[in-house]
C-alpha cells in the first residue's frame, strides 16, 4: 500500500519536472521560430536594435525582393526600380527566449523608439495563444502535484496508524521495559525505508523506459519537439529517494508524535 502511494507521489513529482523540462524545450524552439518584424526607412546597424532591449538577440534584413518580384511582369524596369527604392527596409529581431505577453509589448515598444522605424510588427495574436496555453499547462500541473502531494502525506499518516496498532501490543511490552521511542518505531523504520527504497527503484525504471521509448520520441516530434526526454537515472534516483525517504520518515515521526500525546 505505502509502495504505490509513494509510487503515485514520486511519478506525479517525476512528470511536472518532465512538464517543465519539456516546455522549457518546446519555448526554446519557439524562440528560434519567433521574430518581429520592423521595417524601417533607413539602414539601421544591428547593434542599435540590441541596445533597445536585453531580449533581442540578432537583428537581420529581410530580403523583400521575392515578394513583389512577381509584379516585374506587369510594371515596367522604370517604376519597378522606383518601387524597390521606396519600400522601407524589413528587419526580422530574434530573441533570446521566448516572451510573455508583457515582455513582447516591452521590446515592440522599445523598437519603436529607434529612430527610423516606422513599423514594427509582433503577430501577437498566435504569441499570446501559445504562451497562455503554456503557462496553463505549467500551473495544472503545479496544481495536481500539490493535490496529490497532500494526499498522499496523509494516506502515510494513515498507513502508519494502521500499522501502529497492528503492532500496539509489542510497543507497549517495549514501552514496559523501557525501549526509546526509535527503538519501539525501529520496524516501522525499516518498512518506511525499504517501501521508499522501492518506490524509487520503480519509479526510475518507469520513467528512463518512457524516455527511451521510440513512441515517446515520435509524439514528441509530431507536436514539434526535438523528441528527447533528458532523463538522468542516477541524478534523478538520488533525488527521488532523497524526497521518498522524507517523506516515509515525517510520517514516522508523525505517528510516532501522535502516539505520545496523552
Amino acid at each position: 500500500m505505502l509502495i504505490f502511494s509513494l509510487v503515485a507521489l514520486l511519478g506525479s513529482y517525476q512528470f511536472y519536472l518532465t512538464i517543465v523540462d519539456l516546455t522549457s524545450s518546446y519555448e526554446k524552439k519557439l524562440a528560434k521560430e519567433y521574430s518581429i518584424v520592423a521595417a524601417a526607412a533607413h539602414k539601421i546597424e544591428e547593434r542599435v536594435f540590441k541596445d533597445k532591449s536585453s531580449l533581442i538577440a540578432s537583428a537581420e534584413i529581410i530580403n523583400a525582393e521575392p515578394f513583389f518580384a512577381e509584379f516585374s511582369d506587369d510594371l515596367s524596369p522604370e517604376v519597378y526600380e522606383q518601387l524597390k527604392t521606396s519600400l522601407p527596409i524589413f528587419y526580422r529581431l530574434k530573441l533570446t527566449r521566448y516572451p510573455t505577453k508583457a515582455e513582447l509589448e516591452d521590446v515592440c515598444d522599445s523598437v519603436r523608439t529607434a529612430q527610423d522605424v516606422v513599423k514594427v510588427e509582433n503577430f501577437a495574436m498566435a504569441q499570446s495563444s501559445i504562451s497562455t496555453l503554456l503557462n496553463g499547462l505549467k500551473s495544472a500541473t503545479a496544481l495536481y502535484l500539490a493535490v496529490i502531494f497532500i494526499f498522499n502525506v496523509l494516506l502515510f499518516i494513515k498507513f502508519m496508524e494502521v500499522w501502529s496498532f497492528e503492532h500496539i501490543s509489542r510497543m507497549q511490552i517495549m514501552a514496559i521495559f523501557g525501549a526509546p521511542a526509535w527503538m519501539r518505531s525501529a520496524t516501522l523504520i525499516k518498512t518506511a525505508v525499504m517501501d521508499s527504497l522501492a518506490a524509487t527503484i520503480i519509479t526510475v525504471a518507469m520513467f528512463y523506459y518512457i524516455s527511451i521509448s521510440p513512441e515517446s520520441v515520435s509524439y514528441l516530434k509530431s507536436i514539434g519537439i526535438d523528441g528527447k526526454i533528458y532523463f538522468y537515472p542516477l541524478e534523478s534516483f538520488l533525488h527521488l529517494g532523497g524526497m521518498a525517504l522524507s517523506v516515509s520518515l515525517f510520517s514516522v515521526l508523525m505517528v510516532a508524535f501522535r502516539r505520545r500525546m496523552p
